[in-house]
């Protein structure tokens, strides 16, 4: 894919550059000559190029928002009788709402929509009316739902899009209708890096082949998810249909998602984690509150950093030593702030190792910082009854391994999700628990975006330790591993192994279905 950067606000066209790839979705189309195509999205025409190339008389119908793209289409496709280009909205077209209104016109629907194109407030009104209940900020989504209306029944509709439709919350309308409306064929999942000139930091892409169809049919249906590609030659194996064995393939009843939580795709573990996750006897909504903390409105004004070496990407300044106030706690009142010169203290925030964070940054808490974080517009002093108190801190943008660690009675920002358990008793075991191999995994099933928000950390199944005895054990460990990070500033490997076995057991003996259990 090539960005067109002069459009990137307005039409997020991310024209698709890959051979790979179109000749992937055209083997998906199962495509005849009388079949008719809907290209909503146009771009400068390689999918229509891989169409003609395949079946010449096939009949299109060519949408796209931008003049540009419109020019090089008609240009290009001057003299195809069989071509027709329209310069329109594919979302708002009156004669697309009239094929919508006679229950779909295409046999088959091709592209590669938007993503997050800015809309104006007076559009984004109007889709909101049209598109009830879903997300219109998302404008991949939208296409999806007008292209699936204007499919014949038993039409097929390919698409690359973002893989975030899959577990984020705000798209579970979506799912629910993509669920019940559709039989998913087929969803490939590729890394956004396969396409020149484009990485998304918070999601990898998808091509997504599904079928209209009715809610009987849809549900039993079975979804083909692919995954784990690492080159973009590696389409061509999934094209032909051959070595197999090199990639992920996981076969899913269309139901078992459907009755999933939130009908997401939880699809990076086995059949035991999904149904820990959809069946949990306990979950740490249960046994601790997930919080989010303060937004100072001017991180770059009221943050301070302890060095150079701290990773810094809003280029904060150095924090003044002199004006720092590590014994904060002895002020009675701290949600009125600090009078005086020392008025800069300690917060967890951003990522940090697992277990344990030194003190790196530090926020501005004098008196007149925090009349400004309760009265500027931008800014939110929220969840404040939790400042002050021993917690556990979990980066909300994710890596591949989950590291939480421990709130040391600081403040903490809106960077971190902040868990406070509801008994003292279990904060070393849950810190250790999402520190673990087991718990990291849920979590990436939970949703295997970048976003790590308290939402889906709320959703994570908790065993608890059977008796006080083995409770008292994992603390012990704990306090050990913490003190060996201060002493070394590296984990102790052996009882980081010795954790991970004690979850493991846990959570395979928590009493499973047979039919789960095997």
């Amino acid at each position: 894919m090539e960005k067109n950067n002069k459009d990137k606000n307005l039409y997020s066209s991310y024209y698709t550059k890959s051979e790979f790839i179109t000749d992937y979705m055209i083997e998906m189309l199962n495509l005849n000559e009388t079949h008719s195509v809907l290209e909503p999205s146009a771009g400068d025409g390689v999918f229509i190029d891989a169409l003609l190339k395949q079946k010449p008389n096939t009949n299109i119908d060519a949408y796209d928002l931008n003049p540009q793209a419109i020019d090089v289409l008609n240009n290009k496709y001057d003299g195809y009788s069989n071509i027709q280009v329209v310069e329109s909205d594919t979302l708002l077209d009156m004669e697309l709402d009239m094929k919508v209104f006679m229950n779909g016109d295409y046999d088959r629907v091709i592209g590669n929509p938007p993503y997050g194109a800015w809309q104006d407030y007076e559009k984004r009104a109007k889709l909101k009316n049209i598109y009830k209940g879903f997300y219109v900020k998302e404008t991949y989504a939208l296409f999806l739902l007008r292209c699936i209306s204007l499919l014949k029944e038993n039409g097929v509709l390919t698409f690359i899009i973002p893989d975030t439709f899959m577990n984020l919350h705000m798209h579970r309308n979506l799912r629910e209708f993509l669920l019940l409306n559709t039989k998913i064929h087929e969803i490939l999942m590729i890394p956004s890096k396969f396409f020149p000139g484009v990485n998304f930091g918070y999601s990898n892409l998808t091509i997504i082949t599904l079928e209209k169809t009715n809610k009987e049919q849809a549900l039993s249906n079975t979804v083909k998810i692919i995954s784990n590609l690492n080159r973009a030659s590696d389409i061509e194996d999934i094209t032909n249909r051959t070595n197999f064995d090199k990639y992920s393939v996981v076969d899913i009843p269309q139901k078992e998602i459907f009755d999933s939580i939130d009908m997401a795709f939880l699809i990076k573990a086995g059949d035991k984690v999904r149904y820990l996750i959809n069946n949990p006897s306990l979950t740490l909504s249960d046994v601790a509150d997930c919080v989010t903390g303060i937004y100072t409105g001017n991180n770059r004004e009221y943050f301070k950093v302890l060095n150079s070496q701290v990773r810094n990407p809003t280029k904060c300044e150095l924090v003044d030593k002199n004006k720092v106030e590590y014994n904060y706690l002895k002020y009675r009142n701290l949600l009125d702030g600090i009078e005086g010169d020392k008025h800069f203290i300690p917060v967890t925030k951003g990522n940090a190792g697992m277990y344990h964070r030194n003190n790196e940054w530090f926020i501005d808490w004098g008196e007149e910082a925090l009349k400004h974080y309760r009265t500027d517009k931008k800014a939110r002093l929220q969840n404040s009854k939790y400042y002050f108190r021993k917690g556990i801190a979990v980066p909300m943008v994710k890596s591949s391994k989950v590291k939480a660690s421990i709130i040391d009675n600081q403040v903490f920002d809106q960077s971190v999700v902040g868990i406070f358990p509801k008994e003292e008793k279990y904060l070393n075991y849950l810190l250790a628990l999402l520190n673990s191999d087991i718990v990291n995994t849920i979590i990436q099933t939970i949703n295997h975006t970048a976003n790590n928000s308290a939402n889906y950390l709320k959703k994570i199944p908790i065993v608890l330790p059977k008796n006080e005895n083995d409770l008292k054990y994992v603390n012990n460990l704990v306090n050990k591993m913490i003190k060996h990070i201060k002493d070394k500033n590296a984990l102790d490997e052996k009882l980081q192994i010795e954790l991970n076995q004690i979850f493991n057991t846990l959570y395979e003996y928590e009493e499973l279905p047979t039919k789960v259990l095997g």
